[in-house]
């Protein structure tokens, strides 16, 4: 059986500015974050809470980054200009 990867903040947060990704930190209801957004594309922002750089990306958390990414044509099965 393979060994699942886990991937951390730290290098979720690389993938996601090696895609065009700007990243800078916010404030929401009190709580420290991570605000992710493309400077091309409507609507992309990804906001994450603030975590050390080697702690796991929760399920949650990677759930809704893939789903961000899905619905604004990042990947080639959403986007039929990459395919």
């Amino acid at each position: 059986m393979p060994k699942d990867k886990t991937l951390t903040y730290c290098q979720l947060h690389d993938k996601l500015r090696e895609l065009g990704f700007e990243e800078y930190s916010v404030e929401w209801n009190g709580k420290r974050g991570v605000a992710l957004e493309h400077p091309r594309v409507a609507a992309s922002r990804i906001i994450l809470p603030e975590r050390a750089a080697a702690d796991p990306v929760e399920p949650f958390y990677m759930n809704y980054v893939l789903m961000a990414l899905r619905s604004r044509g990042f990947f080639p099965e959403t986007n039929p200009l990459l395919t």
